[in-house]
This record gives structure tokens, sequence and C-alpha cells, in this order.
């Protein structure tokens, strides 16, 4: 097993010169390709240079197993928003990168790293090869022979040069590869608590077509990342079965009428309530999961919880999703949106291609990886 991940993937270039483009973000996500592109400032936070999300006309497979077809995605994303320059922090698809939370005990004059490949590869008794792996610190405090945390992602060695040469092949220049919670973790870096003056505690549910994420982070350090299954396909065909409709008309009714309450027909409010109750079960299962990683983090947190809950992925466009998960989690609920957090000049034909805005989350932190924070609270 290759402890060095990061140092790896680094190797494949450098940090950017004085004066250069600041690296395009860019995810292949399983349904779309997103790409953002941020500038800086005069003064204060970064702002948006450049965005675009494009729907694949193909499967997924296809993207990844052929440079050209990225190519010509890039090539019509690269004619609809000014992006400057080639090079790219780019994550791996989330279903070739595993995410643990790992505890280990770090022996005298051992480093962290050695401590943790060691601890995996006890886990996996010798089936680890060809494993590259990166970490993030989740309890550092600790002294040799006592335990730490640390969120591990790995990835096939043979995936990784895959999806290199992929982006080599499509003519762009990889500067880092990143894994998704982190890049999360950037954005909502940048949101502050006005009561506190500094970063909020925050838990991200990223809800995916096959599968959603939970995802916690505290001020600006990742502290948890976990799966569930929880998803849109669920939801639909839970939708389908009891309504006795076909999927993409079940589709069309959630994103229309949603779980809003406030309507402006009766039979809309009819809609929106039947929807509810179909679906409150599948919804019950997701607070259930939220419950157990509350219970989690306030055991590392001294009892404390998090300030705000936010909300990514297709789901989103569903209407009243916000309002209905705050009920139900009786916490304040609001849905991902980088371009409420950072300044754009992104016109409104050009923000409703993005729709749902939060899809462009995950590349809005991959292009935020050179970018310095400047709260004045913290260290």
């Amino acid at each position: 097993m290759n402890q060095r991940f990061g140092q790896a993937l680094r190797r494949i270039g450098g940090r950017l010169s004085a004066g250069g483009a600041c690296p395009i973000g860019l995810q292949l996500g399983r349904d779309s390709l997103s790409l953002v592109q941020m500038e800086k400032t005069a003064a204060g936070p970064p702002a948006f240079r450049a965005a675009a999300t494009l729907d694949y006309a193909c499967a997924r497979e296809e993207i990844l197993s052929n440079p050209l077809r990225l190519k010509a995605l890039l090539k019509r994303a690269f004619a609809q928003q000014p992006f400057r320059g080639k090079r790219v922090v780019a994550c791996m698809p989330e279903d070739q990168v595993k995410i643990a939370l790992v505890n280990f005990a770090v022996a005298e004059g051992q480093s962290d790293a050695e401590a943790i490949v060691r601890e995996l590869g006890e886990r996996a008794k010798g089936n680890s090869a060809g494993t590259i792996l990166d970490f993030i610190l989740v309890r550092p405090e600790g002294h040799p022979g006592q335990h730490k945390e640390a969120i591990v992602a790995m990835a096939a060695r043979e995936q990784v040069t895959a999806y290199l040469d992929l982006l080599a092949g499509a003519g762009l220049q990889v500067v880092a590869l990143d894994i998704g919670p982190m890049a999360l973790t950037r954005v909502v870096s940048w949101i502050a608590m006005p009561q506190v003056e500094s970063p909020a505690n925050l838990l991200l549910i990223n809800f995916g077509s096959v599968g959603s994420y939970l995802t916690v982070v505290w001020g600006r350090r990742l502290m948890l990342d976990r799966a569930i299954e929880f998803s849109e396909q669920r939801l639909l065909a839970k939708a389908q079965m009891l309504l006795e409709m076909p999927g993409h008309e079940a589709k069309r009714l959630l994103v229309e009428h949603g779980f809003a309450t406030a309507t402006t027909t009766a039979e809309a409010s009819e809609l929106s309530h039947t929807l509810r109750e179909v679906l409150r079960p599948e919804f019950a299962a997701l607070a259930a999961e939220v419950s157990k990683t509350m219970i989690y983090t306030a055991s590392k947190t001294r009892g404390r919880a998090v300030d705000k809950i936010y909300v990514m992925g297709d789901i989103t466009r569903y209407r009243g999703i916000g309002e209905l998960l705050g009920e139900l989690l009786s916490m304040p609920v609001e849905v991902l949106d980088p371009f409420a957090i950072f300044a754009h000049r992104l016109n409104d034909a050009s923000l409703a291609k993005l729709l749902p805005r939060s899809r462009a989350a995950v590349a809005t932190g991959l292009a935020l990886r050179n970018v310095k924070i400047a709260w004045p609270n913290l260290t």
C-alpha cells in the first residue's frame, strides 16, 4: 500500500506561477460535468470567473473511457464561459474512491502516515497492494501510544492512472487530484455565523442519484464523511410504485410541486401533501441517519451541535425540500448555493443553465484549493 497518495498525485504538477490564472475546478459527476474557475479580488473573498454544468448525452462510462468525448464537452463549456487556461484541480469519481474514518495508534518514532498504513494493512490482511491513499487528521492531538483519528481516502492505482490519462488526453494539465468532501469543506468554510463571527459548524447532505453522503465540517475542518443508502432513484421508485405512474411523470411532479406547503391552488396543495405522505417513510429513514451523525458529532465536540444543515444535489430541485427537512430534523435547513457565497458576473441565462446551483459546489471547492481564507479571529 502506498501511503503517499497526495504526494504522488502532486508530482504531476506544481503550484501555479505568480500571476497565472487560477486552476479550473473539474468534477465528472454521475450525470454531468461541472467546471468552475475563480479569480482573486482586490479585497475580500474570491469571485467566480466562469462556471458551467453540462449534462452528458451518454453514460458516464463512455466519457471516462474516451478522452475525445470529454474534450468535446470541454469545448462546449469553454465556448459558453470565459474560462482561461487548461490547468485543473479534479476529483476522482466518487465510486472510485473509498473514504473511511480510521482510528490508529502511533508508536514511538513512527509517523502518522506509517501508523495509518500499518492499521489499514492489518485490516486488509495483505490485500492492499496497488492502493494509493491520502489522509486528513481529524483528531491530531495525542502522544506516542495514544489513539488518533484520520479521514482516509483510498483508490486503486490503476484507476487513478487511467483518470489522469483521460484528463491529459482531453488536453488538460492536472495541478492536483482531490476528494469531494474536502472540496465542500473549502466552500462552506467561507460561511460565517453572524453571532460568532467565525466559520460555522455544519452538516452537509449531498443527495446523489444512487446514494447520498453526510459530511460534517467543524469550522474549517472536515470531521466526518459517510455514505448512506438514501437516493433520488429510491425516492422515484417509491413514488412510481405508490402513485402508479411512470418514473418520468413522478419526477415531473416532484420538480413542479414537491413538498411546498405554500401553493397557488387547492390541486397543487393536495399534490404536495400527497407527495409528502407517500415519501415520508423514506425521509424518516434519512432523519434517522442524520440523528446518528449528530450523536457522533456531539460525542466528539463535548456535546456541541452543528449550527445549520445544508443540502445539495439534484433533489434540491424539488420544491419545499428545505422546508420538509427542516420540519423532520428540527433544525434550519438551506440549499447550498455557491453563487450566494461568492460574487459572480453570470447573467440570469447562465445561472439558469446551472440549476440546481448546488451541483457546482464540489467544482467550486476544487477551484478554491489554492485560495487562503483570512478570518480575523482564527489562526
